[in-house]
């Protein structure tokens, strides 16, 4: 392989093909890589999606419960503990838990007319020591037997929230059977007394997006499942459904255990299916308060298949195009660049040889054309002329050359070459020697100029850097990079100090009026204090009359047949109020059922406008607002129930008064001393006003002290603010007496208070 053409051609040809293998090799993997990031994305966002719906789902059925445990409240209220009695529930002796009087341990009528009202399951926990024990509960068994009398436990998620007096919302699983649940604690005289319980079963909403999530497909057999995270059974699957996970293959259990672990993330991994192994491509994302990890999961061959197509495509694209630029580029090589090259290698032979004094006479080049080649060839023509002629002069200045190099060498820019030579290559050479040498001493003067400027504070001054490269365009430009990084420093400092004196005005004036605030607050409730004394003075006052209402009571009389005449009245009256109000409670019955039919709607609405995605927005806002309008109705029947309570009670005590009352002036008096022991009660009822108007008082003063204390602390931030705002004169005092540029025109920063 002697020839030129031959070596550039196999060269260019081998280059080529190096080339194209190595970018369609390059072009395949990052194609298939971003493929991979993609459907990875794609296959997380839709998991995310999924989880979306059931955070839907989740939300909407913890409402449901909440308002199933208000439901639970209206039926049991004024709950009351009484540690003096007890009553033995599977051998442990609880105390007694009271609702109006009536006694809720082992009584589950209350429980069980709820259940059968609201489809909710409740509980009742009394406290024991340091725990609480289930005495009555609608919740029953497998084996059909109440699931009362055991402890709350320590290990329960929601003992210490209640604890803390707080509520606890969360799913569990009882009995085989999904629910919702809340625990609300009952608290007496800041004291936890014991727990309301209900839990809600969703497993019918659970049922309806199941089955949705079934049709759910991803490619021509992708699919979506789901893994219990807490007992490690798939709940949902094509093919495994209701498997454990040590039921499955040791690598597919490895899979699972570390999505468990993860929560969130993607996999790639082999699945025997229909006994062929499948390459698996899934997304994963844990949906913590259902204990769930939602997969979308498909065939991985499947989702490559256009990065497949396109490697076939790019191989053979890449192979065409290969050998039709090998072809196209031997001839042209051979036609323009093989045949001169040939006539400009004799040429030079011999004129090497006329250099080497092989020959007394030198031949030109002989190629006439208008290429590259040909002006190479009157280049060269025109050189040989020239070589005999200057290479006396040449020697010359080569020796003036090394003389003034060594000059340079040694730190001396002043020395130049004078000797003037034919050689035009040498003459330029010469002409570039002395333009560096001028060039590296006006530099280094612009430098150190510069520099003296520096040192007397004056930034304006730049080092020119036009036709300068490399070493001296670097040292150049670090000098003006120096003064552009100080003049960025003065312009920091000087915004920072502007914007300092801003802040510190802003910080005076807010501090100036927390003083006043403070002030106007003390002096408000000093007249507060005064005020509350006086209230004090006048409930000691009101429990002095109240004395001699229960003296004055002793004389009261009536005639007895006026007495037994009105009394006949109240009672015919009584018990017409009595008939309208048991009307009214059915009515009101009817509303509270009418309430929580329309919230279980609603909720219903709520999950299938869930699962229907983007089109059911509109109508999961419809249904949110129904079940706001049922929770208002409960809560309005409610309220109507607990009037029609209070009038039902007046009614009966009026018609109980009346009825004594014709029993005779006897009877008259004995009611009066009931009077009187309601005055005693008044009385003390009075005392205990007057010990919390004290109690306030006492607030209030201490409130006094503490306002007092503020307008100290807001006095002493005051002089903080003025000498933060001395600080930034200061600044930009410093700033000022700095030459740079932009200095006049620096404003402080707008700080968003």
């Amino acid at each position: 392989m002697n020839s030129v053409i031959k070596k550039v051609s196999f060269f260019q040809s081998l280059s080529v093909a190096i080339i194209l293998i190595f970018a369609v090799f390059s072009i395949n993997i990052v194609v298939k890589n971003f493929i991979i990031l993609d459907v990875k994305e794609n296959f997380e966002h839709r998991a995310t999606d999924i989880k979306a719906t059931f955070e839907v789902l989740n939300e909407s059925i913890k409402e449901s419960a909440i308002t199933v445990l208000s439901v639970l409240k209206s039926h049991i209220g004024n709950i009351e503990i009484d540690n003096n009695r007890k009553i033995e529930i599977n051998g442990v002796q609880t105390s007694f838990l009271k609702s109006n009087e009536v006694i809720l341990n082992n009584n589950n009528e209350l429980i069980d007319e709820f259940t059968k009202t609201t489809g909710a399951v409740a509980t009742l926990f009394v406290k024991q020591d340091n725990d609480f024990y289930r005495v009555a509960t609608s919740l029953h068994k497998e084996d059909g037997t109440r699931a009362i009398g055991t402890f709350l436990t320590k290990d329960s998620p929601a003992f210490e929230k209640i604890t803390n007096k707080e509520k606890y919302i969360g799913t569990v699983k009882l009995f085989g059977k999904n629910y919702m649940t809340v625990y609300e604690p009952i608290i007496k005289n800041n004291e936890v007394i014991g727990i309301l319980f209900v839990a809600y079963n969703f497993d019918r909403l659970y049922d309806i997006l199941q089955s949705k999530l079934e049709k759910i497909k991803f490619g021509d057999s992708g699919y979506l499942f789901i893994l219990d995270s807490n007992e490690g059974i798939l709940t949902l699957h094509p093919t495994l459904k209701d498997k454990k996970i040590e039921e499955l293959d040791s690598n597919l259990q490895t899979l699972l255990k570390n999505m468990i672990k993860q929560k969130n993330g993607t996999e790639i991994y082999d699945f025997m299916q229909n006994g062929v192994e499948t390459r698996k491509l899934s997304a994963f994302t844990a949906f913590d308060e259902w204990n769930m990890i939602i997969v979308t999961s498909a065939n991985f061959d499947e989702l490559l298949e256009l990065n497949d197509t396109l490697r076939v495509y790019s191989i053979f694209g890449g192979i065409l195009l290969l050998f039709t630029l090998l072809g196209i580029s031997y001839l042209i090589i051979k036609k323009t660049v093989n045949e001169p090259l040939l006539i400009i290698n004799e040429d030079l032979n011999e004129f090497f040889a006329y250099l080497n004094r092989e020959k007394e006479e030198v031949n030109f080049v002989n190629i006439d054309t208008k290429d590259e080649f040909g002006r190479m060839a009157k280049i060269l023509n025109q050189n040989i002329e020239k070589t005999r002629i200057g290479i006396e002069e040449d020697r010359r200045l080569i020796q003036e050359t090394i003389s003034v190099l060594s000059e340079f060498e040694h730190g001396d820019l002043c020395q130049r070459l004078n000797i003037e030579v034919s050689n035009p290559a040498l003459m330029q050479l010469k002409n570039v020697l002395n333009n560096m040498a001028n060039n590296l001493e006006n530099n280094i003067e612009d430098v150190l100029v510069v520099l003296e400027q520096y040192t007397h504070y004056n930034y304006l001054k730049k080092v020119p850097t036009k036709e300068v490269k490399e070493h001296l365009l670097r040292l150049a430009t670090g000098v003006n990079e120096l003064g552009a990084s100080i003049t960025r420093m003065l312009v920091r400092n000087k915004t920072n100090g502007l914007t300092l004196e801003n802040s510190s005005n802003i910080l005076l004036e807010n501090v100036n009026k927390l003083n006043s605030s403070s002030n106007l607050a003390a002096a408000s409730l000093e007249e507060t204090a005064a005020a509350i004394e006086e209230i004090t003075s006048t409930v000691r006052s009101t429990s002095e009359n109240i004395t001699k209402m229960t003296m004055l009571s002793n004389n009261v009389t009536k005639s007895v047949k006026e007495g037994e005449e009105l009394a006949n009245q109240t009672t015919t009256a009584m018990e017409e109020i009595n008939s309208q109000v048991l009307n009214i409670n059915e009515a009101i019955s009817v509303i509270d059922n009418i309430a929580f039919q329309t919230n279980i709607l609603s909720l219903n609405a709520a999950v299938e406008a869930a699962t229907a995605g983007e089109a059911g927005k509109g109508f999961a806002v419809v249904a949110q607002e129904v079940r706001n309008l049922a929770s208002r109705s409960a809560e309005a029947a409610k309220e109507i129930k607990e009037l029609v309570e209070k009038a039902t009670s007046k009614a009966n005590q009026g018609k109980q008064i009346a009825t004594t009352m014709i029993e005779g002036y006897k009877e008259l008096n004995e009611n009066v001393n009931q009077t009187m022991n309601l005055i005693g009660d008044i009385q003390n009822s009075s005392k205990e006003q007057l010990l919390g108007i004290e109690q306030i008082n006492d607030v209030v003063n201490n409130l006094d002290k503490q306002t007092q204390e503020n307008a100290n602390v807001a006095s002493q931030t005051n002089d903080i603010a003025k000498v933060t705002d001395e600080i930034a004169k200061l600044v930009v005092q410093d700033a000022d007496s700095k030459i740079f540029e932009g200095k006049d025109s620096i404003k402080a920063r707008n700080i968003d208070l």
